[in-house]
């Protein structure tokens, strides 16, 4: 596998003249008119080296490190003595705080008390975790509910809800142990009972889980605190799927899954340092500092370890112009942007009251083609769209110049998992094929719907280069603008649209891309083969094996075309200056917890 050069050498560069999606839009014909990305922010004390180093799925160091699915690492995923959880929360007292800590948590040092106000880039259509994988949810709802496990510093899966995970020789037998005296936020302890309704919920509405639990033949409760699996089959990736972030294995109450159905959640109750308070979805949602919350000891390790809660509590406001974002965070209105639109990074960079970072890509943006449509059905239509596409100026109009990389991997160059497979198809650029495609397909200038939103600008920029590419092959572009809960929303109705916009974040294992869950994503990519390459790849433990398999995936996405990759796009961070102790981690989600305001 090529290796790609060390993270700062990958951002060198970036300080020469960018240009700006506004002058593509500008310059060029193809572009004549008018992110998704996760936000993180790096604490404001490191220095001018630390940044280039900071790591995200791209923190694989790819150069020695192995995946967490060989067969020492992931069947059998163990917590440490460390792991007890009686006594660790926080104590909220601002004069006691530091004193009232146990005394085996690594005391951070920091100031608690006070708001911190996020702006979303639109509103949020659910709280549920178990129903949709969205940035804004992810942002809001990790603070709320926890998993089983979660990823430490280095994106290894750890312990998280569970105490302990052992695996049997011939890997068909997994004992979970829970830790015990974690509290709910309505005062119950988490036990068996809450585990086992919760993932039986998560596989009714998640095709993922349906999968990765279907290898399950017994859900067994030897007794309140521990589970035993027994399999039909091996899974060597079991804890990591059981740490799935999109659309996760949340724990909620037995009680709360009990009044709830697979697509309305009673009541928003979780085991996090933060509990839900009040939602006005126009408006704000709120959560606040759960006094109860069950802290691992020790110190934080990347999503695990030990969380404080240090903010009082949090609004998460939409605000759905980029502008109006900028201007608020300048001014302290609000503390911390969910995206960053890079045509006012530099303007960021250079306002004092503001702290901005560039770093390596988290993310990459991407075309979702609707398989069930009588329209882009026909594989030779969407192989007309893939050929005519020209993702430089796309990519340009939507983050700028030296915003993005042009890149075929569906797996990050930082992780051991890239892969060229496919490339041939990647960034065809080629206006001729797609003309002979069309014609060969028999197109006769039926609208193809496209749906994408103005909350996130680089939605809205990408897809209208892109209709423009096609219009000037022969296609007849209906584009549709919409918010994003709505786009959301009609995702699941394969009668309303061809393609929509969108983005995805990089994971840790490729059996995680949300996009590779093979018949339940948004798109309804069912290839037999697939669903079978998928299947291997999340029962196999050998990386190697895993890695052949994990390349005809993606050959078989360049060679059916299911959804096009436009290109990496570089995570642009930004936090109002008060704002400290904001962890760097990108991959899964910007963590707030940890964090702490100037007083």
């Amino acid at each position: 596998m090529d290796r790609v050069p060390q993270i700062d050498s990958i951002l060198s560069g970036m300080d020469s003249i960018r240009l700006s999606r506004r002058n593509v839009l500008k310059t060029s014909l193809a572009l004549s008119v008018g992110g998704a990305l996760l936000a993180a922010c790096a604490d404001d004390d490191a220095d001018d080296d630390a940044a280039p180093a900071v790591e995200t799925d791209d923190e694989a160091e790819t150069d020695d490190a192995e995946p967490d699915t060989d067969d020492d690492a992931a069947p059998a995923v163990e917590t440490d003595d460390e792991a007890e959880t009686d006594d660790a929360e926080p104590d909220t007292d601002d004069d006691a705080a530091e004193d009232d800590h146990d005394d085996d948590a690594a005391e951070l040092d920091g100031t608690y008390g006070g708001e911190l106000i996020v702006a979303l880039s639109g509103e949020m259509l659910t709280l549920d975790m178990h129903e949709v994988s969205a940035t804004n949810l992810n942002l809001v709802g990790w603070h709320i509910y926890e998993t089983l496990f979660t990823w430490d510093e280095e994106y290894a899966v750890i312990p998280m809800l569970a105490e302990s995970h052992e695996v049997s020789d011939d890997g068909l037998t997994h004992n979970i142990a829970l830790r015990q005296g974690v509290m709910f936020h309505n005062g119950e302890e988490m036990t068996a009972e809450d585990v086992v309704a919760s993932l039986e919920r998560w596989s009714e509405n998640y095709g993922f889980a349906q999968e990765l639990l279907g290898a399950v033949d017994e859900l067994n409760q030897p007794d309140e605190y521990s589970l035993e699996m027994i399999l039909n089959r091996p899974v060597g990736t079991m804890a990591a799927g059981l740490a799935q972030t999109g659309r996760g294995p949340a724990i909620y109450p037995a009680s709360v899954v009990a009044e709830s159905t697979t697509d309305d959640l009673a009541e928003y109750i979780g085991t996090g340092p933060y509990q839900f308070v009040e939602w006005d979805r126009a408006s704000h949602l709120i959560i606040e500092r759960f006094e109860d919350y069950a802290a691992l000891d020790g110190e934080p390790n990347g999503y695990g370890g030990h969380k404080y809660a240090y903010i009082d509590q949090m609004r998460f406001t939409p605000v759905p112009d980029e502008s109006a974002r900028q201007a608020g965070l300048s001014t302290g209105e609000y503390h911390f942007l969910e995206t960053v639109p890079s045509d006012l990074f530099e303007t960021m960079e250079n306002d004092p009251e503001i702290v901005t970072e560039l770093l390596p890509p988290i993310a990459w943006s991407v075309f979702i083609i609707n398989m069930n449509s009588p329209l882009t059905g026909n594989e030779t239509i969407r192989k007309a769209i893939q050929a005519a596409l020209d993702m430089e100026p796309i990519l340009q109009s939507g983050f700028g110049d030296g915003f993005f990389r042009l890149d075929p991997g569906l797996m990050s160059q930082e992780t051991v998992w890239h892969s060229t497979a496919g490339e041939e198809y990647y960034n065809m650029a080629d206006p001729d094929l797609a003309r002979e495609l069309l014609e060969e397909a028999g197109y006769d200038g039926e609208p193809l719907v496209w749906t994408a939103t103005q909350e996130y600008a680089d939605h809205y920029n990408r897809t209208f280069v892109a209709a423009q590419q096609l219009e000037a092959v022969g296609f007849n572009i209906d584009f549709q603008v919409k918010d994003w809960a709505t786009i959301l929303a009609e995702q699941s109705d394969d009668s309303i649209w061809d393609i929509t916009t969108t983005g995805t974040t990089l994971r840790p294992d490729p059996g995680s891309l949300f996009l590779l869950n093979v018949c339940d994503v948004a798109g309804w990519w069912c290839d037999e083969e697939t669903i079978d390459l998928m299947e291997q790849l999340r029962t196999e433990s050998d990386f190697d094996t895993r890695f052949e398999i994990f390349e005809q995936i993606q050959t078989n996405v360049y060679e059916q075309v299911p959804f096009i990759k436009n290109g990496d796009t570089m995570a642009l961070t930004a936090r109002h200056h008060t704002v400290h102790n904001l962890s760097p981690l990108l991959m899964i989600g910007p963590i707030l917890w940890n964090c702490w305001l100037e007083q």
